[in-house]
């Protein structure tokens, strides 16, 4: 009895883990553009949730049909562009073995997020950065909070120290801040 839980169990946790599909652009390092669907999985709560362990080292190309037609190694893939199920256009391009996300792509500063996966359990985890127009890495993360480090890379703007210092740094706020670090003065 307690076998048949365990299997259940099972079946009915891989059952929610449903595999999807998503219409990508994906520039090869030989500079070739292939359009095709990818094959992604979603979270078991919800849907719209993409997985990015299902793709960020290998992409699985889906024709019509939903058979399986080619993998690509992340490590081939210059950039990878899609619209997720909550209609935002994502970004991912090449880091190495893996795909890091582009969260903001602008012309004096950019902002990443590497990704990579827990061996024992299978979770992603982000590390995220920024880098200005003259190469500058700023790491976040630890002991190096988002707050602290857009104070140090936005010193050129003291407008925005104020507006930096009262508002709490979320991903769209942190969007907001760059983008108007952006602005010509």
């Amino acid at each position: 009895m307690k076998n048949i839980f365990n299997v259940l169990f099972i079946l009915s946790f891989y059952s929610g883990f449903t595999q999807k599909y998503v219409d990508a652009k994906i520039i090869t390092l030989d500079n070739d553009t292939i359009n095709s669907r990818i094959k992604i999985a979603t979270n078991i709560f919800d849907k719209k949730l993409i997985d990015e362990a299902s793709f960020f080292r290998t992409l699985v190309l889906i024709d019509d049909n939903g058979n399986k037609t080619q993998k690509i190694k992340a490590a081939n893939v210059r950039e990878l562009t899609f619209i997720d199920f909550n209609q935002k256009n994502m970004l991912y391009v090449n880091n190495g073995k893996a795909l890091k996300k582009v969260m903001y792509n602008g012309t004096k500063i950019k902002w990443y997020w590497d990704i990579s996966q827990n061996l024992y359990d299978g979770s992603i985890q982000y590390s995220e950065y920024l880098i200005d127009d003259k190469g500058t890495k700023y790491k976040i993360g630890l002991f190096k909070r988002r707050k602290s480090t857009l104070l140090e890379l936005t010193k050129s703007k003291p407008e925005l120290v104020s507006e930096i210092e009262n508002i709490e740094l979320t991903n769209d706020n942190m969007l907001l801040v760059l983008k108007k670090y952006e602005t010509p003065e």
